[in-house]
C-alpha cells in the first residue's frame, strides 16, 4: 500500500487528487491518504446546493462550498477534522459496502482502539463514540476501483457546522433528535490528555501504520499539473458545485429509512422525457445513468417497475429498491 499525506487544504484539491488516482493508479494499486481542509462545506454528489446550506452564513465564516463524487450527506470539515480515504483495486461481484468497512471503517476504529479511543461501525454508513457521530463513510465507483473516504472530526468547529447546514426537519424527526450538534461529537473531548491536531493526527498515522503497512508517496510535478487541471474543469468549477435542476413538470419526494430522495420529472404524452434524481441517499455510481435509463418510460408503475428492475439498482440507490423508489411517485 501507498500512503499519500498532502499539504494541500483546498478541499477541490483534494477531490481531484482522488480522482486522479483512481483513474492513473486505482485499479492495480492499493492508496491510502490522510487529509486536512480550510474551513469547507462537501455536497454529496446528488444534493440541491440551496437546501442543504446556508450561502450567506457559509460567507460570512469563510467556508468553501465544493461538491464531492460520492453520495450521502452534506458535511463540514476544518483544519480540526481528519480526512481518510481508500482507493483500492475493484471487481464488479465484490461488495463495495464491505470492502468500505472492512478495508477503511475497520482499520480506522482499530486505529483509533490503540490510542484509547473505542469508536464503532453503527448504521448505513456512521462510526460513533459513546453514542454519536465521528465519521461517516461514503464511496464512489470507478472503472476497476473504489473509493471510500470518511472525515473524522477531532476538533471540528461545530459551531459552524451547525450554523451553515441547512437539515431536514424530517431527518432529526425520525431520529428523535434536536439539533446537527447533538448528534456528533469531537473524538478531542474524550481523550483524557488533551492533544492538539497535528499531534492526534501523527499519532493516528503511527497507529495506523501498525495495522496497514506502507511506503510514504509524492506525487511528481507532471501529476500535479494533471491533479490541478481535473480541479479546474471540475471540483473548482461552480457548474459542477451549484448545479441545478431543469425546470421539470413535476416533483415528489419522500425520506427513506435509506435516505431522502427528491425526483423531478417531465412527463409529456404519458411518457417520463427526462427525470432528476436527488437526494443523501449513498450511490456509488454516477445518477444520471439511471436518469437515462428511465427516460422514454411510460409513467405507469407496472412499467417503471419493468424498467427499473432491468437493471442493479444498488450502486445508484445505495439499498433502495424498486418498490420503494417508486412509492415515491406514487404514493
Amino acid at each position: 500500500m501507498i500512503f499519500i499525506q498532502p499539504k494541500d487544504t483546498d478541499a477541490a484539491y483534494h477531490f481531484a487528487a482522488e480522482e486522479f488516482c483512481m483513474s492513473s493508479m486505482g485499479q492495480t494499486q492499493d492508496i491510502f491518504m490522510l487529509w486536512q481542509t480550510d474551513r469547507c462545506a462537501m455536497l454529496g454528489s446528488n444534493q440541491i446546493a440551496q437546501d442543504e446550506i446556508d450561502f450567506d452564513l457559509a460567507k460570512q465564516h469563510n467556508v468553501q462550498i465544493v461538491r464531492r463524487s460520492s453520495g450521502g450527506g452534506t458535511i463540514y470539515t476544518d483544519k480540526g477534522t481528519l480526512l481518510c480515504t481508500r482507493i483500492t483495486p475493484f471487481s464488479s461481484g465484490d461488495d463495495a459496502k464491505e470492502i468500505g468497512r472492512t478495508q477503511l471503517a475497520e482499520p480506522i476504529i482499530m486505529a483509533l482502539q490503540k490510542m484509547g479511543i473505542h469508536a464503532e461501525i453503527k448504521g448505513r454508513n456512521d462510526m460513533l463514540l459513546e453514542g454519536k457521530k465521528i465519521s461517516g463513510l461514503a464511496q464512489r465507483l470507478g472503472k476497476n476501483c473504489l473509493c471510500s473516504h470518511c472525515s473524522l472530526l477531532f476538533d471540528t468547529d461545530l459551531s459552524v457546522l451547525e450554523s451553515i447546514l441547512t437539515v431536514d426537519e424530517s431527518k432529526l424527526k425520525n431520529k428523535g433528535i434536536a439539533s446537527v450538534r447533538s448528534r456528533v461529537t469531537n473524538i478531542h473531548n474524550h481523550f483524557s490528555e488533551k492533544y492538539d491536531t497535528q499531534t492526534f493526527k501523527a499519532l493516528f498515522k503511527e497507529a495506523l501504520s501498525e495495522i496497514l503497512p506502507f511506503e510514504l508517496y509524492s506525487f511528481s510535478q507532471e501529476e500535479l499539473a494533471s491533479i490541478e487541471k481535473i480541479r479546474e474543469e471540475k471540483f473548482a468549477n461552480p457548474l459542477w458545485t451549484y448545479r441545478t435542476n431543469h425546470n421539470f413538470t413535476h416533483h415528489s419526494e419522500k425520506r427513506l429509512p435509506l435516505g431522502k430522495v427528491e425526483v423531478y420529472y417531465e412527463v409529456k404524452d404519458s411518457t417520463i422525457s427526462s427525470c432528476s434524481i436527488r437526494g443523501d441517499f449513498l450511490s456509488i455510481k454516477p445518477i444520471d445513468e439511471l436518469e437515462k435509463h428511465l427516460a422514454d418510460t411510460a409513467f405507469d408503475k407496472e412499467a417503471l417497475m419493468t424498467r427499473l428492475n432491468e437493471i442493479d439498482l444498488l450502486p445508484y440507490l445505495g439499498g433502495i429498491g424498486a418498490e420503494e423508489f417508486l412509492s415515491i411517485l406514487f404514493s
